[in-house]
């Protein structure tokens, strides 16, 4: 590779060499793909709220409906989510296995708040500290909600000027 190459390289043209694949290109191993596709979005913990506090897995999941105040009400239950490596043992090994849910603003910027955070498939799923930060306490603070609602008063204003 010349010096002129690696300048083009640099401004995104390919040379002949790394369009055939015999450029200094490192492939991804499997386990940096899989670390850049998660189907959950995990958020920060939060601590727990008064009305969670002694609920077992079962009756949180019945309970985080009546707490919910964001206007997507998202569905939560019990996931085990898999991944698509193997373990030693020749079995799937999970990615997520706890509460999860999912709601229409998930379903459709899940793609777009993925690639913001340099992933390479949607999330499908919010986890249950997501659930009580936002979903159940202050919706403004989760991205999926965030865009659906600039979405929305984006299609109002252009409805507006028609």
């Amino acid at each position: 590779m010349s010096l002129f190459d690696s300048i083009l390289s640099f401004f995104g043209k390919k040379t002949p060499a790394s369009a055939a694949g015999t450029g200094n290109r490192t492939v991804a191993s499997s386990a940096e793909r899989v670390r850049a596709s998660k189907q959950v979005y995990d958020s920060r913990p939060v601590p727990l709220p008064e009305w969670a506090q002694g609920l077992n897995a079962t009756d949180l999941v019945e309970e985080l409906p009546k707490h919910v105040v964001c206007r997507y009400t998202p569905n939560f239950g019990a996931k085990k989510i898999m991944s698509a490596i193997q373990g030693p043992d020749g079995n799937l090994m999970p990615e997520y296995d706890g509460i999860a849910g999912d709601c229409g603003a998930v379903k459709n910027f899940g793609s777009k708040i993925a690639k913001r955070d340099g992933m390479l498939m949607p999330y499908r799923y919010v986890d249950l500290n997501m659930a009580f930060k936002a979903c159940c306490d202050n919706p403004k603070k989760c991205p999926f909600y965030m865009s659906a609602a600039g979405e929305a008063e984006a299609m109002n204003s252009r409805l507006k000027r028609i």
